[in-house]
């Protein structure tokens, strides 16, 4: 393996060489047949969110189909027109605190310089027909990821959206003491208001900056 392959200063450092090495040897196989993100892009969720500046997870599954829309971090989008899940997003943020921000932006980078670790299971996607076997090729990859944050002795947030994001998780975050998890159903269209945990009546966000705030910690400014 490449011994100059980069993610990041603070996660290079974390992941170490068999990180690396692994990460390295999934991108080659995965970059063999992929459609979204751009190469470039494949890591960025990396390299807008320091290690040690993690502050809230928020787990997606895979990047989305559309090249205008995928860039790298889950639920971010580039685009000109909002995708679906987020403008449910959007609306929760609203419901939480009150407020009636028009949103114009779909572009969360300005929440991963915040703090906000916006990963997705797979980093890369190529169609709906190989999504399984996708999902498992970054898998390995994905849980050392889990892992080493589920080990910090810091105070974090971890949002889990839907059953596929909550069966990847919580594993890693249920019952410490120092992560507040925060379950809802996926805020797709297809989901948002379904179940007891429906994502819409969910207050995730100013439940998360409650835990921020009572632990010292500078709150998430979700007006992007």
């Amino acid at each position: 393996m490449n011994d100059n392959f980069f993610i990041s200063q603070s996660w290079d450092n974390v992941l170490g060489q068999i990180g690396l090495d692994l990460a390295q040897s999934i991108f080659i196989e995965a970059t063999k047949q992929f459609l979204t993100p751009k190469k470039e892009d494949i890591f960025n969720a990396f390299k807008y969110t320091a290690f040690d500046d993690i502050k809230v997870i928020i787990l997606g599954q895979d990047p989305y189909p559309n090249p205008e829309h995928a860039h790298g971090l889950a639920f971010s989008s580039r685009a000109k027109k909002c995708p679906a899940s987020l403008k449910n997003i959007f609306k929760v943020i609203n419901n939480n605190f009150g407020t009636k921000y028009e949103f114009k932006n779909w572009d969360l980078t300005d929440l991963a310089t915040q703090g906000v670790f916006l990963l997705n299971t797979a980093l890369t996607y190529y169609d709906d027909k190989s999504r399984t076997k996708n999902l498992k090729l970054w898998k390995p990859f994905i849980d050392l990821v889990l892992e080493k944050l589920s080990q910090r002795n810091k105070p974090l947030v971890v949002m889990l959206w839907g059953n596929p994001s909550q069966k990847r998780g919580l594993p890693y975050f249920e019952n410490k003491s120092n992560i507040l998890v925060l379950k809802s159903s996926h805020p797709s269209p297809l989901g948002a208001g379904k179940g007891e945990f429906s994502f819409l009546s969910a207050h995730h966000f100013n439940q998360c900056n409650q835990f921020l705030r009572e632990n010292n910690l500078t709150e998430i400014n979700w007006f992007i």
